[in-house]
């Protein structure tokens, strides 16, 4: 990134800090030297282990620094990168898998009202979910659960209810992902569970806008809460991107977490005048700091990155 300007630079000079507020402590007089020295040490390894967390404003040219491993923001209208950080490596992705298991699951023609019973081969090593086996649920359902609260389990029993076998399934995956031009990105299953499948943040942003592009796929990005009865209970869905609370016009989006991948998230945002911006996140060390940074680097975007005449800042 080139220097900014010299309003980006008064607004690294001005901003306050993000970062975690650092509570002084107090207590009882200790009786010895040995434990006020312990206390001490113990206090230091606590300021120590919030340091490390805090969110630094900018760089001393007033650009956003990032926890996160990759990064990249465009102007999804004129395609100008607005952002970038290692946006050609390879990392892994998580759940910004499904983006791409949405767009073959809608190459296989599914009927939305068809009923899908939940088998326990569906919810073995699937991480948490509030499905459970012999839950009968609509292919409706399953989408927007997958969708929206990430849900692996409803992912395999979409891709097992279309008749294509899984092996099949990833090999259109790869196919997509090459003849939508996405550089490196390989897949080798639909859920995001396996660190193999692997992408860079300049694919995932071109990913997240085809899909989006989907009129279905992308109104079920933009939903905050979904609720709907299975054969045998409610559910109540959350969408997990928070940016949806936020005071910026969030017209899909999609988050993704496994260890080796950290805390991923791929969003559209949409100017007043109408521009769309695709940011990209990969690989940070935790969930708060997943939306703090892209707040942080959507704050950044919208007041210098973009002519102001079609990016109004919002106020939360």
């Amino acid at each position: 990134m080139h220097a900014t300007t010299a309003s980006a630079w008064q607004y690294a000079r001005s901003a306050g800090s993000d970062g975690a507020t650092l509570a002084s402590t107090s207590g009882a007089r200790t009786t010895s030297k040995a434990s006020r020295t312990r206390t001490r040490r113990h206090v230091r390894r606590g300021l120590r282990r919030h340091a490390a967390f805090s969110l630094p404003q900018v760089t001393r040219d007033g650009i956003p620094r990032l926890h996160a491993k990759a990064a990249y923001v465009v102007d999804a209208t004129s395609n100008r990168v607005l952002f970038q950080k290692n946006p050609e490596e390879l990392y892994p992705i998580a759940s910004l898998t499904k983006l791409m298991t949405a767009l073959v699951f809608f190459q296989t023609g599914p009927q939305f009202d068809q009923v899908v019973e939940i088998a326990r081969e569906d919810v073995k090593n699937s991480s948490r979910s509030h499905i459970r086996p012999r839950e009968e649920i609509t292919v409706r359902d399953l989408l927007h659960a997958a969708l929206m609260a990430s849900d692996n389990v409803a992912t395999k029993a979409l891709v097992r209810s279309c008749g294509v076998p899984t092996e099949e399934f990833v090999r259109r995956m790869n196919l997509l992902a090459d003849s939508l031009g996405l550089t490196g990105a390989r897949f080798v299953e639909p859920t995001g569970l396996s660190e193999q499948n692997v992408a860079t943040a300049q694919a995932i942003a071109a990913l997240l806008r085809t899909a989006a592009s989907n009129p279905i796929v992308g109104s079920i990005m933009q939903k905050q809460t979904y609720t709907f009865a299975s054969d045998r209970k409610l559910h109540r869905l959350v969408n997990t991107n928070r940016l949806l609370r936020s005071k910026w016009r969030i017209t899909g989006g999609k988050t993704g977490f496994i260890s080796e991948a950290g805390y991923c998230l791929a969003t559209l945002v949409e100017t007043p005048s109408g521009t769309e911006v695709t940011a990209v996140l990969l690989g940070a060390p935790s969930n708060r700091l997943r939306f703090a940074e892209a707040r942080r680097l959507l704050d950044w975007t919208f007041r210098f990155g973009l002519p102001q005449s079609i990016a109004a800042p919002g106020e939360d």
